[in-house]
């Protein structure tokens, strides 16, 4: 799960047939093609806009409780393989519980445990602040725009419902996605989608199904083994 979330920050976006590296350079590399960037093909500057855009998209999933269900397509553009599952996520300040259906992901501010029902399975463990920028939906969209470049996207119109905004990652990261573009809902500022291409070839979209507020406590986001009988610990805290 932890890889899911990673690969969405590359978050975290719309389907485009030409993919613009970069707008200031006008250059342009087709799908399916393994992509090798320079610094310079990476845009320099942020729009200002755009930014604000995306802080007031991440202040609606940080500051009440929120419940998020979305579809992820991950798409192979060198095979044309294709895999796709839907899910939920639940936040709460710094707080989440993810649910797919190979796992449940449960974070109450400490611990993170992943419960694997097939299996009866649950691993418990402190993840480290830089484990957790990669895992904590709630902080991908606060922080990840951070250490990138945010611009308008050339396929962004007024006439839209949504914004289209383009994320380019800081060359020095050396991400292994180099792109993402995110999708906002121009009246709610929620997320509508993120699409996140990679340098491999390999592009995950996730749309977000429908958005609503929810009220919770914090046992929620912990999970319980005695709910579970015969449940396997594993405490690698």
């Amino acid at each position: 799960m932890r890889k899911i979330f990673t690969i969405l920050i590359g978050i975290v976006t719309g389907v485009l047939l030409l993919i613009p590296v970069s707008a200031q350079k006008g250059k342009m590399l087709p799908h399916g093609k393994v992509v090798t960037l320079k610094k310079s093909d990476i845009p320099s500057q942020t729009d200002p806009k755009a930014k604000s855009i995306l802080d007031k998209a991440a202040a609606k999933y940080n500051n009440s409780p929120v419940q998020v269900f979305f579809q992820i397509n991950v798409t192979d553009t060198k095979s044309g393989k294709k895999d796709s599952f839907k899910g939920d996520v639940v936040m709460n300040g710094k707080k989440f519980r993810i649910t797919t259906p190979s796992a449940q992901t449960y974070y109450d501010g400490r611990n993170e445990y992943v419960y694997v029902a097939k299996n009866n399975e649950v691993s418990i463990s402190m993840p480290t602040p830089k484990e957790l920028q990669e895992v904590n939906p709630a902080y991908l969209m606060s922080s990840y725009t951070v250490h990138a470049t945010v611009q308008f996207s050339l396929d962004n119109k007024t006439s839209d419902s949504y914004y289209t905004i383009d994320v380019f990652p800081d060359y020095s990261l050396r991400k292994d996605y180099y792109k993402s573009i995110v999708q906002i809902d121009r009246k709610t500022f929620h997320v509508k989608s993120i699409k996140v291409l990679n340098k491999n070839g390999v592009h995950t979209l996730f749309t977000a199904l429908s958005t609503k507020r929810k009220s919770l406590n914090d046992a929620f986001f912990v999970f319980y083994p005695k709910a579970h009988p015969g449940v396997v610990v594993n405490d690698l805290r």
